[in-house]
């Protein structure tokens, strides 16, 4: 149950920790709308705060790497990183942007690390087309939402935390419970409510 609430707080996550270019790639371009997969076959999902480095999607580090390096102090890190034949081998812009994403890491408090990196489980547990849906229809989506209308669906999506399935469905169609909410920010949070 608790994994289904946390599902909202996941898309933002990815949408911060996708590289700057996919980020934005598609903001204020048209999108097709991607079919929905059924709410059945969608799994949770978490999303790391603002302004912090995802876990997995350090972009040219293989996931290992990642983990590994997540584990180390910086000091281990940077030796880590100048012993090591295939990062010395990227271009030096690709290893000045990861070594920015390993700072960004390092700077979070110990809490915020671990948040992320239980988001991040909860991501691996998703399948390719529940992964697909979510950066492909939910986060351009969310990204385009301005900031005072996302604030209005995480609140509706804090409001669901905690319910059985039976509560959930039935707040979800509650006519008071969605008031204030656009019909796409309405379907938008029963997409969030059932990842």
């Amino acid at each position: 149950m608790r994994r289904f609430a946390q599902f909202g707080m996941a898309v933002l996550a990815s949408a911060l920790w996708m590289p700057p270019t996919n980020l934005f790639a598609q903001k204020g371009a048209p999108r097709p709308r991607a079919e929905r997969p059924p709410a059945s076959r969608v799994a949770p999902r978490v999303a790391p705060p603002r302004g912090a480095p995802a876990p997995r999607q350090n972009a040219d580090l293989p996931p290992r790497w990642v983990e590994r390096l997540q584990e180390m102090t910086p000091a281990e890190q940077e030796k880590f990183l100048n012993n090591n034949e295939r990062f010395r081998s990227l271009p030096p812009e690709q290893q000045a942007r990861i070594r920015q994403r390993l700072q960004t890491w390092n700077n979070l408090p110990p809490a915020q690390r671990q948040t992320l990196m239980q988001r991040e489980r909860v991501l691996e547990q998703m399948t390719a087309e529940q992964r697909r849906y979510v950066r492909q229809t939910l986060l351009p989506e969310w990204q385009n939402l301005p900031p005072a209308r996302r604030q209005a669906v995480l609140g509706k999506l804090r409001d669901l935390r905690g319910l059985s399935e039976s509560e959930r469905a039935a707040k979800l169609n509650d006519e008071s419970f969605l008031d204030g909410l656009a019909p796409d920010e309405r379907q938008m949070l029963r997409d969030l409510s059932n990842l």
